[in-house]
């Protein structure tokens, strides 16, 4: 059977894969870390709502069946958040209120800016690739 997929529908590279697989494991690990103030995150302010969101679109990412252009926008609105939320737990003085847990949310958020965005190049240079 011949493979009808075009260079726009073809999948995930294996770097691109893998780098998916470690922000959902760094997510998760950070939620854990949140606990109860996700929870009221959630609850009162809603803030949390769009990081859970992309939490669950980036599953897509981890199965690896996206096409660059659906890739690099996930990448993309991984860099914001994770730059947003570096900045608001860093400007609130999280270490404070959270003790050291708080410090760990914001280096564990610069290392999502990190993975994000080598995500966000990689869909960028797959997309090269799959036009040649």
């Amino acid at each position: 059977m011949e493979n009808t997929l075009d260079s726009s529908e073809a999948t995930t590279t294996q770097l691109g894969h893998y780098l998916a697989i470690l922000q959902q494991l760094k997510d998760t690990i950070t939620m854990l870390l949140m606990n109860f103030m996700l929870f009221f995150g959630i609850l009162f302010y809603g803030i949390a709502v769009p990081g859970l969101v992309l939490y669950a679109l980036r599953w897509q990412l981890v199965r690896g069946k996206n096409n660059w252009q659906k890739a690099a926008l996930l990448w993309g609105l991984g860099v914001v958040h994770e730059l947003l939320c570096v900045v608001l737990f860093w400007s609130v003085g999280a270490e404070d209120d959270l003790f050291e847990c708080g410090s760990y949310l914001v280096y564990g958020y610069m290392v999502g800016v990190g993975i994000s965005l080598a995500g966000f190049l990689n869909a960028f240079s797959h997309r090269q690739h799959a036009e040649q």
